[in-house]
């Protein structure tokens, strides 16, 4: 069985603003754009933690 502590690959807007510790209401505006890696399940919104983090590291570069 796997372990369930560990880091979900789907986050909810809240986990997925703890991880880029930044505030729900800069990660929601986030979930609109095109390059973001967000789905809509009915009215849930998920975040694949996975693309978050290679979108973060994107938003990275040159910088």
């Amino acid at each position: 069985m796997p372990d369930m502590t560990l880091t979900p690959l789907w986050l909810t807007v809240k986990q997925a603003a703890q991880l880029l510790q930044l505030s729900e209401d800069v990660v929601y505006p986030l979930t609109h754009r095109s390059d973001f890696p967000a789905v809509r399940i009915g009215r849930t919104i998920r975040i694949d933690r996975r693309r978050l983090e290679d979108w973060a590291a994107e938003q990275t570069k040159g910088a």
